[in-house]
C-alpha cells in the first residue's frame, strides 16, 4: 500500500479526521505495513504495548480477560494506542481473526512524532479517552 492510500485510509478513520495531511503522511512514513498470521496477537493484555496497530484491512478481535468483547473491521481503526502512548500494561488482548494488514508504528516513533505533529498527539489522546469512555 502506497503513501496516499494509507493516508486515505487515516483520513476515513473519525480518529484521524481532523489530522493535517502533513502529520498524516508522517504517520504513513513512520510506520510499517504488516500482514500478520490469523490468530496472532498483535497485542496482549497485561504487558506493554511496543507499537500502535491500525487496521488497514482485515478484522480483529479484541479480547479482555480471555473473553471475545468486540470485532474491530473498519480500515483505520486504531489498537494499542493506551499502552503505546502511556507505556503502561495493554488492557486488552488483540488478536488477528481474518486475513489483515495493519500500519505498525513504534512506541518511540510516536512519541517523536507528537512533538513536531500535535494534531496527532490529540487525536490519539481523544482515541485513548473514547475507548476509555466506552469501558
Amino acid at each position: 500500500m502506497n503513501e496516499t492510500a494509507l493516508i486515505e485510509v487515516l483520513r476515513s478513520s473519525a480518529d484521524f479526521s481532523s489530522v493535517s495531511e502533513r502529520s498524516l503522511g508522517e504517520l504513513a512514513r513512520s510506520g510499517t505495513v504488516r500482514e500478520p498470521v490469523v490468530g496472532s496477537e498483535i497485542v496482549k493484555q497485561g504487558e506493554p504495548s511496543q507499537q500502535l496497530w491500525i487496521l488497514l484491512t482485515g478484522e480483529l478481535e479484541i479480547l479482555i480477560d480471555g473473553d471475545s468483547i468486540n470485532r474491530i473491521d473498519r480500515p483505520g481503526d486504531v489498537v494499542g494506542q493506551i499502552s503505546a502512548v502511556s507505556m503502561v500494561p495493554a488492557t486488552a488482548t488483540v488478536r488477528i481473526a481474518s486475513p489483515s494488514t495493519c500500519l505498525c508504528v513504534p512506541h518511540r516513533t510516536l512519541h517523536q512524532l507528537f512533538g513536531g505533529y500535535p494534531d496527532l498527539a490529540e487525536a490519539l489522546l481523544r482515541s485513548m479517552a473514547k475507548y476509555l469512555g466506552a469501558r
